[in-house]
């Protein structure tokens, strides 16, 4: 009997997996955005050689950002909320990467609104 039960597809489990997945790959994105848009460094060598950089930010990155933030946070809540019907034994993963996630995301946010909303105003 027991056998049986973990042959079975767990579609719990399946869910909060692929949620996990997209939560982190929203993530990595995000960050990929970010480095995009931002401007660029100003650093001595650049100074030195008296090459141009961009001080701005490009907009057509930068209103990307917060659809980036929002997929994370919504794929880590699902991923969230699926876990305590999964989870019914001491020995059951704790899912800490989730709340990692979740930490980076709330991180995102601040990042966001002091960095890129504080420049425009």
């Amino acid at each position: 009997m027991l056998d049986r039960r973990r042959r079975r597809t767990d579609y719990l489990e399946v869910l909060l997996r692929t949620a996990a997945s997209l939560g982190w790959l929203a993530i990595f994105g995000l960050q990929i955005l970010f480095w995009v848009a931002a401007p660029e460094l100003d650093t001595g060598i650049v100074r030195y050689h008296g090459i141009e950089i961009r001080h701005h930010w490009q907009a057509q990155w930068v209103q990307w950002l917060p659809l980036s933030l929002a997929a994370c946070t919504l794929f880590t809540l699902l991923a969230l909320g699926v876990r305590p019907f999964r989870s019914r034994r001491r020995s059951d993963p704790k899912r800490v990467h989730l709340v990692i996630l979740l930490g980076l995301t709330v991180i995102g946010y601040a990042v966001y609104w002091m960095q890129i909303l504080g420049n425009t105003a």
